[in-house]
């Protein structure tokens, strides 16, 4: 059967081509490809990191004799075989930032490989994966494999921010027939829930100087992905030592004479998992919902988060709660609060599976700003994405799967977004093995190198498979 011969076949020219493969991924891990609006031009929407990478690859399909198309600056795609159906595989090149690079073990963007593991920003969200699909298109060109349909390799600019890159790409080019994103797990992530990223604020008509205790601003990053897990208080007013204090066991308390400020940390999580960890908002409100004397403009926010957000991370509070057999429950989390003289504004990440539209979860979010007196503004919508198990693509990532690795492969749902939600027949699938730790999004970000032969070695089972 081709598949088997070419599975084999694959296995011992990635072992000829593995250095290869690690220098091109090197060079480009060393791009910083964070997107830097300062920098953008003609061309380049998500500035010159990012289009540095973009020219990284076209020159890599150039050297491979490969087919390229740049779209604007918006996206890339590389592709090889005939047809006129077309099989895609999407990834992309942004990555986040690399944060405190005193918390890794190595530069973040100068790849090194230890023992069989590779470090560096982007080695597996996205960029390790995305490498591996090009030198999948490299071993058919170079086996002169026969395909009857185009594979094609789609690469966007700004899956970590926007998701502008695929909404261009797929405004001016048709689906594929079959479609996957090699950046989530394995087995196969059949389903991805609908994300709404949204925030609440209030804008101050007046200002109270006179109530026991004020808080006079809140600061926290604004950052939509993670939980709320550093959060700045500044407490003034003759209680203010008193509540100050009520934190102490949890937080650091700084006297600065005129005010205390109260710093309040948390372990960092992704925004889909807010039940893993303590966020803290929870332990901000659980304190000061006692508090006596608090001034209006701030307990009109600390009512606000005991209503609708506090210690809940399904929704219940809400009214949006909904769990579904397939795709499991809600998600809500609180990402960030931030307060200063002017007002308010706390963001959060609503995440919903089937069964649950958006339009119910807008209209109850609106009917809850309006009765709460906030304004409620939307920030980003991704619908959910579902294939059935049925479906041919994913009997054939099964079988591939079950093939390589001797284990059946089950499908599951995840909050996570991948770009197989811009696909009308796709899904996420690898590169990453139930059990591997990645820290993606985190410092030390790493990827095994056997288990991406592994994933290759799947991936090229299941491009011959759907080419019969």
């Amino acid at each position: 059967m081709m598949e088997s011969k070419f599975s084999t076949e694959a296995i011992e020219y990635l072992e000829q081509y593995i250095d290869e493969l690690l220098n091109d991924l090197s060079e480009l891990v060393a791009i910083p490809s964070v997107r830097d609006l300062t920098t953008q031009t003609e061309n380049a929407p998500f500035g010159y990191q990012i289009r540095q990478a973009f020219d990284y690859l076209i020159k890599f399909a150039e050297r491979e004799g490969l087919e390229v198309r740049d779209h604007q600056g918006y996206a890339l795609d590389i592709s090889f075989g005939q047809g006129d159906q077309e099989i895609a595989l999407l990834h992309h090149v942004d990555v986040v930032p690399a944060g405190d690079e005193m918390l890794w073990r190595t530069p973040p963007y100068r790849m090194t490989k230890i023992d069989n593991m590779v470090f560096g920003r982007g080695v597996t969200d996205n960029k390790g994966p995305l490498i591996a699909s090009l030198y999948i298109l490299k071993l058919f060109k170079q086996l002169t494999v026969p395909l009857n349909k185009k594979i094609r390799v789609i690469i966007g600019g700004a899956e970590e921010t926007t998701w502008e890159c695929v909404e261009h790409y797929f405004q001016h080019n048709p689906q594929p027939e079959y479609g996957f994103s090699p950046d989530g797990d394995f087995p196969i992530v059949n389903g991805e829930k609908g994300i709404l990223y949204a925030s609440l604020g209030k804008q101050f008509s007046a200002r109270s100087s006179d109530s026991a205790c004020q808080i006079r601003r809140i600061e926290s990053e604004r950052d939509r992905t993670s939980t709320c897990h550093f959060l700045v208080l500044e407490l003034a007013g003759s209680s203010a030592e008193k509540v100050a204090h009520q934190f102490a066991a949890f937080a650091d308390v700084i006297d600065c004479q005129s005010h205390y400020r109260v710093e309040i940390s948390t372990p960092w999580e992704k925004s889909r998992n807010p039940h893993k960890v303590d966020n803290c908002m929870d332990k901000f409100v659980n304190v000061m919902r006692h508090v006596e004397g608090l001034d209006p403009n701030s307990a009109s926010l600390v009512h606000l988060l005991d209503s609708h957000f506090a210690n809940d991370y399904v929704g219940h509070k809400l009214g949006l709660y909904h769990n579904d057999d397939e795709m499991g429950y809600t998600t809500c989390c609180v990402s960030a609060i931030n307060m200063d003289s002017h007002g308010y504004n706390l963001d959060f990440d609503f995440r919903f599976p089937k069964g649950l539209s958006i339009e119910r979860v807008r209209s109850q979010l609106l009917a809850l700003s309006q009765q709460a007196g906030v304004n409620f503004v939307e920030h980003q919508y991704l619908p959910l994405s579902y294939l059935s198990p049925e479906s041919a693509l994913i009997q054939a990532m099964g079988k591939a799967y079950s093939d390589v690795t001797g284990t059946d492969a089950n499908c599951f749902s995840k909050g996570a977004a991948s770009y197989a939600r811009a696909l009308e027949h796709g899904v996420a699938f690898g590169p990453t093995f139930p059990e591997e730790v990645t820290f993606v999004h985190e410092p030390n970000e790493q990827l095994n190198l056997e288990s991406l032969i592994k994933a290759i070695t799947i991936y090229v089972k299941v491009l011959i498979s759907l080419q019969e």
